[in-house]
């Protein structure tokens, strides 16, 4: 079974737990084996289906603790494969585990919700909650033939969709790996096949064990899964970074005489491995997290307005909010390929950036870079802030230390970037991203390129 690095989400309530197993000492894997479709998410400028990827989810529940551990596998984005594990252990410790780093263990979290949610992936356990039951689950309706798992709809919020359909329609013509198919509005998101297997005593008393080497990062249970902590960090006289505008989200913004410069519109992100599929930052609704954001600069800059927002590429997470700086007046700037695309899903009026342009005057303008297409997205923008030196960009570079060379898993995103960075940029410029803390000057990029990593 994967266990790496990232997280998803999960939870555990003991009680719970019992209720819903068949057999209460038991540990059980179940596995769905298939290929999830980014396109669905409006990953690229593809609104509909056709972007598969091959996936794989796994759930491990333990009947006798509530203990619970969800596994899984592929590509978050088409440029990047990820392995990611996250183990729930009750009452309120969640531990994503890093075989090649120390874990990560948040104390004190709230997890019951989670893991019934992260359970139901297994149709085995989703029928045993309903016999146990009223056979009611709330934001779920299911339908069965005899005692099995037949349908399962629900609805989701997407941040450039609005308000979806979701269907789970199970097959089980072999009724040891059924098979599954996903279904958003009527569009094809994930296929697979499941499998189950029975962990003996050994095996299942090792998955839950700490990751030798390294004591554990400890951190507040209510950071998890994701919270928004928003703080101003200066980069810069008028240059800053708002920090927390969702965990493992950052924003450049420019004081320019224009008024203030955001890059990025952030929105949430939907799981659909959860039943109902969940948000992140659940209860804000499609571009509540840019509201939000826009309500701290307010608060931050009383009397500066926003004066324009620019979406660097057209993944939903990053311009899902877009509407939200539209409606507060500001101007929003995207790659002019992607204008149609953004004004056909946010019915707003976007201005394309064909050639770089420059927004404000005197010692602190922001330039707007077309980036053109790479592997991470269909098209790319940059926001650099000339006159101060700073350059924000999204997804296509994070690193995780200061080093030379670029991380391994992200090796095609940090080589096209640090390409196109010392052929566009100053060597003194200084980098920043949309996830990361590192600040990276471009020289430091160059030296990426002549790694071993680029240079295959």
């Amino acid at each position: 079974m994967v266990r790496k690095n990232r997280a998803t989400l999960l939870a555990a309530n003991c009680l719970l737990v019992l209720a819903f197993s068949t057999h209460a000492d038991e540990t059980t894997e179940f596995c769905l084996d298939g290929a999830f479709d980014l396109g669905a998410r409006y990953q690229g400028l593809r609104p509909k289906a056709g972007e598969f990827y091959p996936t794989s989810w796994c759930v491990i529940t333990e009947g006798d603790t509530g203990r619970v551990m969800f596994s899984g596998s592929g590509k978050s984005n088409p440029d990047m494969d990820g392995d990611w594990t996250v183990a729930y252990l009750p009452p309120d410790l969640v531990r994503i585990v890093n075989r090649t780093s120390p874990d990560v263990e948040f104390h004190g979290a709230e997890i019951d919700d989670e893991i019934a949610r992260i359970r139901r992936m297994d149709p085995r356990q989703l029928a045993a909650e309903i016999e146990s039951g009223d056979g009611n689950i709330e934001g779920l309706e299911v339908t069965r033939t005899g005692d099995r798992i037949a349908r399962v709809s629900a609805s989701a919020d997407m941040p450039l969709r609005g308000q979806v359909d979701v269907d789970w329609l199970w097959d089980w013509a072999e009724p040891d790996t059924p098979s599954l198919k996903i279904v958003v509005d009527d569009e094809e998101f994930f296929r697979g096949t499941g499998r189950w297997r029975m962990l003996d005593s050994i095996e299942a008393a090792a998955i839950w064990e700490r990751t030798a080497g390294e004591a554990p990062v400890e951190v507040d249970g209510d950071r998890w899964p994701s919270v928004i902590n928003m703080r101003l960090i200066e980069l810069e006289d008028g240059v800053y970074l708002v920090r927390g505008v969702r965990t493992g989200f950052q924003h450049l913004v420019v004081d320019t005489s224009k008024g203030l410069v955001a890059g990025d519109a952030p929105a949430g992100w939907v799981e659909f491995h959860h039943l109902p599929p969940a948000d992140l930052v659940p209860g804000l609704g499609n571009d509540g997290l840019s509201r939000r954001f826009i309500e701290f600069l307010g608060e931050t800059f009383p009397g500066r307005r926003i004066h324009a927002v620019a979406l660097t590429h057209a993944h939903d997470d990053h311009s899902g909010g877009a509407t939200a700086f539209a409606d507060s007046g500001a101007l929003v700037f995207a790659p002019a390929e992607l204008t149609g695309f953004f004004d056909d899903a946010f019915d707003i009026q976007t201005i394309p950036v064909k050639e770089d342009t420059i927004i404000g005057s005197g010692d602190n303008r922001v330039r707007l870079m077309p980036m053109g297409p790479g592997p991470h997205a269909d098209s790319m923008l940059g926001v650099w802030a000339v006159d101060k030196g700073w350059f924000f960009v999204s997804d296509v570079h994070v690193p995780n230390s200061d080093t030379a060379v670029p991380r391994a898993n992200r090796a095609i995103t940090e080589c096209w970037f640090a390409a196109w960075a010392v052929a566009n940029l100053p060597e003194d410029v200084r980098v920043v991203n949309s996830h990361s803390a590192p600040q990276t000057p471009v020289s430091r990029l160059a030296d990426y390129l002549a790694s071993e990593a680029c240079s295959k």
